[in-house]
C-alpha cells in the first residue's frame, strides 16, 4: 500500500474497526514495529483497547494480562494524555519519569516483552477522556531515531483528530470505575492494617512509575529530603526495603481485588 492509499482510507474510516483496517499494515511496515495499539483512557475509569496489533505471543499475553487491570496507571502515556490540550507525538522515552528505565514495572514488563522501544501520540477528547496510539519495536531492533519521530508525527496530525472524531461520535461503552494510584496504595494498606498517609500514598504512586526523590518533590511541592523522609516511614510502616517490594505489593492487592 502506497503513502495516498494509505491516507485514502484514513480519510473514509468511519468507525474504530474501519480505523484499524486503514493504518495497522501500512504503520507496521512503514516503521518496522512489531506492536500497534490503541487505546482510549479515562481519567478514573478503566481503559478500553479499542484495537491492538501484537503478533509476538508473549508479548500479547503479557500484555492482555496486565495493562488494563493495573500496568496503564504506570504508562507515561497515560499520564501524558492528560496534560496535553490538543494532541502530542511523542517517544516513551521522552515522556517518561527521570528513573522510569530502573522501575520494577520497566524491569517487569519491558524485560518480559523484549520491547525495547515505543513511538505514538496521546489526543485529548475532553476533561475526563483521551486517546493514545503507539507502535513499538523488540530486541534486535534499533530505536526510533528523529526521522522516525518527524514523519510519525506528520502522519499523526491527520490520525489523532481522525480517531479523536471516530470516539467522538461513537456511543458510549459501560465502565468500569477504576481507583487512582494513590487511593490503590492507601486501599492496600488498610487491607494490610497499617495506616499509611494520604501524602504517603502520594509518594508511594510516584515511586512506582519511576520518579525520583527529586521529582517527586518537585510534583508535591516538597523537598527532596521530605520526600526521603516519607519513602522511609512508607517502608518502615509496610515492611518493605525497596522499589521493587512496594510494586509487588501493589501487584498482590490489585491481583487479590479483581
Amino acid at each position: 500500500m502506497d503513502e495516498y492509499d494509505f491516507l485514502g482510507d484514513v480519510a473514509v474510516a468511519g468507525s474504530v474497526d474501519s480505523f484499524d483496517r486503514a493504518i495497522t499494515p501500512f504503520l507496521s511496515q512503514a516503521f518496522h514495529a512489531k506492536s500497534l495499539l490503541a487505546i482510549h483512557f479515562h481519567r478514573t475509569r478503566l481503559p478500553k483497547v479499542l484495537f491492538r496489533w501484537i503478533p509476538d505471543k508473549t508479548l500479547r499475553q503479557l500484555f492482555d494480562k496486565r495493562y488494563e487491570k493495573l500496568g496503564f496507571m504506570v504508562d507515561p502515556f497515560f499520564h501524558r494524555a492528560f496534560l496535553v490540550q490538543d494532541w502530542e507525538a511523542c517517544l516513551l522515552r521522552d515522556i517518561a519519569p527521570d528513573r522510569f528505565e530502573s522501575s520494577e514495572y520497566f524491569t517487569n514488563y519491558f524485560g518480559d516483552t523484549n520491547m525495547v522501544d515505543e513511538l505514538g501520540f496521546v489526543a485529548r477528547i475532553d476533561n475526563d477522556t483521551a486517546v493514545h496510539l503507539s507502535m513499538g519495536r523488540n530486541q534486535g531492533q534499533r530505536r526510533f531515531r528523529t526521522n522516525d519521530v518527524v514523519r510519525f508525527g506528520q502522519f499523526a496530525k491527520i490520525l489523532a483528530p481522525k480517531l479523536r472524531q471516530i470516539l467522538i461520535n461513537q456511543p458510549a461503552d459501560d465502565v468500569v470505575e477504576a481507583q487512582p494510584l494513590d487511593r490503590r496504595f492507601h486501599a492496600m494498606a488498610q487491607a494490610r492494617h497499617t495506616n499509611i498517609s494520604i501524602r504517603e500514598a502520594e509518594v508511594a504512586a510516584l515511586i512506582v512509575q519511576g520518579h525520583s526523590s527529586r521529582a517527586i518533590g518537585l510534583k508535591l511541592g516538597i523537598s527532596g529530603l521530605t520526600v526521603k523522609v516519607h519513602r522511609r516511614t512508607l517502608y518502615k510502616k509496610l515492611s518493605i526495603s525497596s522499589q521493587n517490594e512496594l510494586f509487588g505489593l501493589l501487584v498482590n492487592y490489585v491481583g487479590a481485588d479483581a
